[in-house]
Order: C-alpha cells, then sequence, then structure tokens
C-alpha cells in the first residue's frame, strides 16, 4: 500500500514538472556565420510562452555579453535602444530578429562558422520564479552578396 502511494505521488510530481517544461517554446533558433573581425551577432528564434513572462537575458560561451535591443525609426533614422527585459505575452509568439525585436551576443571570442551549433541561454521569469531556458544555434551561411562585407559593426548581414 505504502509503495502504491508513493508512486502516486511521484507520478503527480512528475506531471507538474512536465507541465512547468512546456511553459516555454523556442523553435527556429540560428545565427549567421561571421566575418574576420566581426564583433557581434545576433540571435534569431521564435519564442513561446503559456503564461505572463519576463525574459530577463540572453548569454552566451562565445560572447563577453548579451543583450535585448529595439531598433525603431525616430526622425528619419534608425535609432537602437538596448532593453532591461521584454515582457511576454502568454499565448504568443515572439519573433526575434523580426519588427525592431533582437537578441545580440557581443565581443564574440571566435568566429562562427556555417553548421556550428552555438549554445545559448535565456533567463525567464515566469511567475515570480526564474528559470534558464539552454538553446541551440545552428550558423546559417551569409548570402553572397555579403561574402566580401568587411565591416565589425555589422550584427546580422541581412
Amino acid at each position: 500500500m505504502l509503495q502504491k502511494l508513493v508512486a502516486v505521488a511521484m507520478l503527480i510530481l512528475a506531471s507538474q514538472a512536465w507541465a512547468g517544461a512546456n511553459d516555454v517554446m523556442v523553435d527556429k533558433v540560428w545565427m549567421r556565420e561571421s566575418v574576420p573581425e566581426q564583433k557581434s551577432v545576433t540571435v534569431q528564434m521564435n519564442l513561446y510562452v503559456t503564461k505572463p513572462a519576463r525574459l530577463l537575458s540572453v548569454s552566451s560561451p562565445i560572447a563577453t555579453s548579451g543583450e535585448m535591443q529595439n531598433v525603431e525609426k525616430r526622425h528619419g533614422k534608425m535609432q537602437t535602444s538596448t532593453v532591461d527585459s521584454l515582457k511576454l505575452v502568454p499565448n504568443s509568439t515572439l519573433i526575434f530578429g523580426n519588427r525592431g525585436i533582437y537578441l545580440v551576443l557581443n565581443g564574440l571570442k571566435q568566429r562562427l562558422n556555417v553548421g556550428d551549433r552555438v549554445p545559448v541561454s535565456l533567463v525567464i521569469e515566469m511567475g515570480g520564479k526564474k528559470q534558464t531556458v539552454n538553446l541551440e544555434a545552428e550558423v546559417k551561411a551569409l548570402e553572397l552578396s555579403y561574402k566580401h562585407y568587411n565591416d565589425p559593426t555589422v550584427k546580422d548581414h541581412r
């Protein structure tokens, strides 16, 4: 009898942990290959949450720091600002690299080559608790028109 009770309790705890793991879903995680002397790169991805949350940070061992940026047109010029955190609306997908919202890794420690798999971590606060989501970004090729481009300030070569 005690064994059955313990088994049921373990199943209940496991199902709660499993349900929490599905509150954050990420797909299509990638970045472009870098050019010599490039200092930063953007991480492209789709981020979906089932509950209200905040994205607090982005990081990777291949970079000295990470930040979230908002790019918008003001007075006819594109302006970039760093964002401390991003509100994540439940049951909607936030597409990074689209509509002026970017995840940027600064201070690249190595060149990124096509086919590399780069570890990326997101810190998300949901329900008052912080959780780290570990991802792997695939490095994709630059378009041919950018192969000769040698500006170290270029982030994702679109």
